[in-house]
């Protein structure tokens, strides 16, 4: 798992100030699969639904920007048999967007993104936390598979939605997207809730401490430039 702090600022008259910082904590579809049973996190795998177009279940909205979204079960899943798609071309298009909305803040999200794509980062999730703090997936194949990607982390601040985006990376698929930069996908196994269901190793826990102690040095360096000797 990786923690990275992302940072904001607002611009008034030609001064920029920190105005917040939000910590992203990046996980591995396994340690999401091991706090499924939290009641902390909610799933949805789209197998007990009907297949065709979907809006809002449970209180989640689901977005196609070139169609509607729609449970299919006709491509690969990591449960089976449904997962989404779009009515744009039955899957997500190598451009097409998926955002995801919550009627209730959260601060933890894990989605299985099928796709040819071959690289870490070839997906994006795009987090309205107030930083807009945007997450790459990883390479994280599918059980028993050779393809798949994954998105998964936890937020310090609260968020109600998510833009999953393909990120254009020439070459990827290793021919199987055509010659496009970016690869169609479909979506599975949709986690989201409350991060204190996922807390994260003592080492990531230094590793966050370390960036705060990083951020009070430069601005107490900051503070000391303007203060008159």
């Amino acid at each position: 798992m990786r923690a990275v702090t992302v940072l904001f600022a607002l611009t008034s008259a030609g001064c920029s100030q920190l105005a917040a910082a939000s910590t992203i904590t990046e996980f591995s579809r396994t340690a999401f699969q091991a706090a499924l049973s939290s009641d902390n996190l909610s799933g949805q795998d789209f197998d007990s639904l009907p297949l065709g177009t979907i809006a809002t279940v449970n209180g989640v909205t689901y977005t196609a920007s070139m169609g509607d979204a729609i449970v299919t079960n006709s491509f690969l899943t990591t449960t089976s048999p449904n997962g989404l798609g779009s009515t744009s071309f039955g899957f997500f298009g190598p451009n097409e967007t998926l955002t995801i909305t919550f009627s209730s803040a959260i601060t933890a999200f894990a989605l299985d993104i099928n796709t040819f794509a071959t690289n870490s980062g070839d997906y994006a999730a795009t987090v309205n936390d107030g930083s807009d703090s945007v997450v790459p997936s990883l390479l994280d194949v599918f059980p028993n598979q050779e393809t798949g990607q994954f998105i998964g982390f936890t937020d310090s601040s609260p968020f109600t939605s998510v833009i999953i985006s393909p990120v254009s990376d020439p070459g990827t698929g290793g021919g199987r997207c055509g010659d496009s930069s970016t690869c169609p996908y479909t979506v599975d196994t949709l986690v989201y809730g409350d991060a204190a269901a996922l807390v994260p190793e003592p080492s990531v826990w230094a590793m966050m401490l370390t960036g705060f102690a990083g951020l009070g040095a430069v601005a107490l360096r900051r503070r000391r430039k303007i203060i008159p000797a």
